[in-house]
């Protein structure tokens, strides 16, 4: 017991281990912080990288630049475009949302006509009879009957447009045997009331009576993250309808074009063959080019448009491994510019 050969070399060894032990716990410390900061500055980075690009969009939907014409054409066109900037990148790539289904037209009150100060009145058409009316935008009936037409085109139960209907409108009333008001939604394991009042993003589709992962499957939505967006669907939006609302005929898929007009024919894939070689300028003239008359060739004038106002951008950032996504709602304007109603960051 008195013997204490060896003890000094114990203690020494000791003392190392524990000193190694910290050091290596610093060093694990600092390494994870310098990966986290490193990441962090790229996070930031991507998400400006991102951003740019939808004020790229804006200003090419602001301006005519005969350098970015081509540019411009191609993203309008659906297709994506890469710009790389230093060691990151932005791709950006523009939906049409005008040709698209507006779900706040399905109610008169949330979608009234309010024509801009100091415009004209309507005119009738040229050529029509003296005292012809002017042709007026579909009414909420119209739509609603247009929607359900596209949702059993679709393979989806069309009593669901009456739920869509319902989530928007003030009443208390619902519509159908699909339609669900906020009785329906308060009885619910995580209760939770109606909008009742137009929808700010086609994502509350989600929140609709019906609307499962199967519907919005159908309607051409992809998943994200693992998770089905409603956002990316291909066939409705939900955008401010004052005015009246109108489907882009240059951009909106076969089945919208075919559920436009309740004459049967095949209207929808004569107009993409027709867009495919040349835009569409005037419905009236180029459609009767293609054979279209009759009440569909009406339902096509007052149904349709040849111009867009509302768009959605997708802008990817990307530097090394960070990426952020933004998914903007852009409402181009001749004369204002273009404006952004919404923004989600991914």
């Amino acid at each position: 017991m008195t013997d204490e050969t060896g003890v000094a070399l114990v203690l020494t060894l000791v003392i190392v281990t524990l000193v190694s032990v910290i050091v290596l716990e610093l060093n694990y410390l600092i390494r994870v912080d310098v990966h986290a900061s490193a990441n962090f500055r790229d996070g930031v980075r991507s998400y400006y990288l991102a951003k740019s690009g939808v004020t790229v969009v804006k200003e090419l939907l602001s301006r005519d630049v005969l350098e970015l014409e081509e540019l411009k054409n191609t993203l309008l066109a659906g297709g994506s475009h890469t710009l790389p900037i230093g060691d990151g990148s932005t791709t950006v790539r523009v939906i049409d949302e005008t040709g698209k289904i507006n779900v706040n037209s399905l109610d008169s009150e949330t979608a009234a006509p309010q024509p801009p100060a100091g415009a004209q009145p309507a005119q009738a058409p040229r050529g029509a009879p003296r005292g012809a009316q002017p042709r007026q935008a579909p009414t909420d009936s119209a739509w609603m009957q247009i929607t359900q037409d596209l949702f059993q085109r679709l393979g989806v139960d069309p009593m669901l447009v009456g739920a869509i209907k319902d989530w928007i409108d003030v009443d208390d009333i619902p519509t159908g045997s699909g339609g669900a008001e906020r009785s329906y939604y308060r009885s619910l394991e995580r209760p939770y009331i109606a909008r009742n009042g137009p929808m700010e993003t086609i994502s509350e589709l989600r929140l609709i009576k019906g609307f499962t992962d199967e519907v919005l499957l159908k309607l051409g939505a992809r998943r994200v993250g693992g998770i089905i967006d409603p956002a990316t669907n291909l066939y409705l939006t939900a955008v401010p309808a004052q005015g009246g609302w109108k489907v882009n005929i240059n951009t909106a898929p076969v089945a919208i074009l075919n559920s436009l007009t309740h004459e049967v024919g095949q209207f929808g894939e004569i107009i993409v063959q027709r867009r495919a070689q040349s835009r569409i300028t005037k419905i009236r003239n180029d459609l009767q080019q293609l054979g279209i008359s009759g009440e569909a060739l009406d339902d096509f004038e007052n149904r349709g448009s040849v111009d867009s106002l509302y768009y959605s951008v997708d802008a990817r950032g990307t530097v090394g491994d960070m990426v952020k996504q933004i998914n903007a709602l852009i409402r181009r304007d001749a004369n204002q510019g273009s404006q952004t109603l919404n923004w989600r960051v991914q």
